[in-house]
């Protein structure tokens, strides 16, 4: 599965609207090194709406992706969701920006890997504690031993007080 496989191929295609699907899994992520997912199962439905002078193509996905609590470190499935819009001209390619991909005449198919990817990273919620959703949309037990050392280890690394914010302290009220 590389990256081929999400290509939309619209050279040939008439004026109306088409459906694609593709789905996307570890495999995907593998052409991306520098990406923290892995693991995932996330269906994509695109649907593109080709007129004469351009095209309008609605990313609808929908999955999940295997990540890390970021206090106990237990795996979990999060469900991601979300939808997307992308016009699609011609003219200057140097004209792109994320909601408008401009294509060079001649243009025929495009590969939205890059974007499918994108995507999904901001999908993926920037804070990753499982046992704190108040939806109980996932089900996870975070892992005891881990969160009881972790505590531990904030208990002891607790900065004492430092003098010299009592002498700063000390300047601020003798000014007043």
């Amino acid at each position: 599965m590389g990256k081929s496989q999400y290509k939309i191929q619209f050279g040939g295609l008439s004026v109306g609207e088409h459906q694609f699907e593709f789905n996307i899994n570890n495999k995907f992520f593998e052409q991306f090194s520098e990406s923290e997912l892995t693991s995932a199962n996330i269906n994509v439905r695109a649907k593109l709406v080709k007129q004469n002078t351009l095209m309008h193509i609605l990313f609808d996905f929908e999955g999940t992706v295997k990540l890390a609590c970021d206090r106990c470190l237990v795996d979990y499935d999060c469900p991601v969701y979300g939808q997307e819009k992308l016009v699609i001209k011609y003219g200057d390619s140097n004209e792109s920006n994320d909601e408008m991909l401009v294509l060079k005449e001649g243009v025929e198919e495009v590969n939205f890997s890059q974007y499918l990817y994108e995507y999904i990273e901001l999908a993926v919620p920037s804070r990753k504690i499982p046992c704190e959703d108040e939806e109980q949309t996932i089900q996870v037990e975070c892992d005891e031993e881990t969160l009881a050392k972790y505590n531990e280890l904030k208990i002891e690394q607790q900065p004492n007080e430092n003098p010299e914010w009592d002498k700063l302290k000390n300047i601020k009220f003798n000014n007043n």
